[in-house]
């Protein structure tokens, strides 16, 4: 018999006067139609039908505000950004004081115009299809002056290298020298590099895993569709909710063909673990399959046995059978990677409105390099209010009088710096195309 050949579906009962429990830790079941039984089975529809309108809202740009925060109010029109931004170029001077700025930008115009500085923000904000267009209009808008809106077409070229889409780049490539009669941007492959030496296209979740990762999850299936191996980073995650291990677990499913190389499972797993328990039927059972889920990418089969048994005890359901991961790539699952290259700081790909860890690991890199430099080579996108932390984590820095310097920076996030201020205080040196 298998080893889960003992333990049958919900509806296979014990025979009368049979009381062994399948472990000695197992809890007595609950009688089957109580009130508590009832609320917990509507708690775990609600949870299922919030992820499935999550799912629905993919199409679009981004998610409705009153879908993550089950607020009812409708998310502001992309139109007034006012509404939502803050004023974080206003603050500079409070900030840092007069005698600070002026570190200076290494770029032809300090100040983007306005329509790239809205597409710039728009970005940020995973605006994507409408950041492109402004950029077009640009582009089409300067035909005739003498750059030719030579910014526009470098921006616009940085953000099809930040969503993977490669195809589009290399159109705008053949549109470029026909233009300027000269060699178009490279794609760059600034993705992590697998044990074999190919590049793997990445993605970085950090923070809470809730219904917030829901761009991030249209990030992953916007690669997928153009790559076979991938990368997921969770070192940075720091707390998962239920909706947000639904979310993970619908996406890795949608990935069981792909080559899925992982970093911080071990981490993800043990905040997986923090919020189950033996036993104990919570709304959903997402979190106990994601976790049976990242031991099984991480071809841990042993302990995916373990806590196949618990969760049978737990639901009284059959577990999903192990499945040897696939890894044609050569990655090694849960492999570390350093965010410091040499001298230089490496920034994540991406950089959210949780900021703390990244801070600190940047203050601490400080304490030993002066001049501290942040290596932004696959720096992809940073949220507007990051960028605004990111200022008033790296002021204190500069008033102490460290140079910070920021090298390889998309032009897309050289406008938004620029426009909020950090380029007072740091050096920005933006990527050469």
């Amino acid at each position: 018999m298998g080893l889960f050949g003992l333990f049958g579906k919900k509806d296979a009962q014990n025979p009368p006067g049979d009381k062994q429990a399948p472990r000695p830790r197992s809890p007595a079941s609950p009688p089957p139609d109580t009130e508590q039984q009832r609320q917990r089975n509507h708690r775990a529809t609600d949870t299922a039908r919030k992820i499935d309108a999550i799912e629905s809202e993919m199409s679009s740009e981004f998610v409705p505000t009153h879908l993550l925060t089950g607020n009812s109010q409708a998310a502001p029109e992309p139109g007034q950004p006012g509404n939502a931004l803050p004023d974080l170029a206003n603050s500079t001077d409070m900030l840092l004081g007069a005698d600070l700025r002026g570190a200076g930008l290494e770029v032809n115009a300090s100040q983007a115009a306005p329509v790239l500085e809205e597409a710039a923000i728009l970005f940020a904000n995973e605006q994507d299809a409408v950041a492109e267009q402004m950029l077009r209009m640009a582009i089409a808008d300067n035909a005739n002056s003498a750059d030719g809106g030579a910014e526009a077409w470098l921006m616009l070229f940085d953000l099809y290298q930040a969503t993977a889409r490669q195809t589009d780049f290399e159109h705008l490539s053949i549109d470029y020298a026909r233009r300027f009669e000269t060699s178009p941007p490279a794609w760059r492959k600034t993705a992590a590099v697998a044990a074999g030496g190919r590049t793997l296209p990445s993605v970085a979740f950090a923070g809470k895993l809730d219904a917030g990762i829901i761009k991030l999850v249209e990030r992953v299936q916007k690669i997928a569709d153009e790559h076979q191996a991938l990368r997921l980073e969770f070192g940075r995650v720091t707390e998962v909710a239920p909706v947000g291990c639904g979310l993970l677990l619908r996406l890795l499913k949608k990935l069981q063909n792909h080559d899925v190389s992982i970093t911080g499972a071990n981490d993800l797993a043990a905040r997986i673990r923090a919020i189950i328990e033996i036993g104990r039927r919570d709304e959903t059972e997402a979190p106990w399959l994601l976790l049976l889920e990242i031991l099984r990418l991480q071809n841990r089969e042993h302990e995916f046995e373990e806590t196949s048994i618990d969760y049978c005890i737990t639901f009284e359901v059959s577990p999903p059978p192990f499945v040897a991961p696939v890894h044609r790539s050569g990655a090694q699952p849960g492999e570390p990677e350093s965010a410091a290259s040499g001298s230089a700081f490496l920034m994540p790909a991406v950089v959210d409105n949780r900021t703390e860890q990244l801070l600190a690991a940047i203050d601490g890199h400080a304490l030993l390099h002066d001049p501290l430099v942040l290596d932004c080579s696959r720096l992809d996108r940073v949220d507007f209010s990051a960028a605004g932390q990111l200022m008033m984590g790296l002021a204190p820095l500069a008033r102490s009088g460290k140079t910070i310097e920021m090298h390889d920076v998309s032009r897309l996030i050289v406008a938004l710096f620029s426009m909020i201020g950090l380029a007072d205080i740091a050096r920005i040196v933006p990527r050469r195309h």
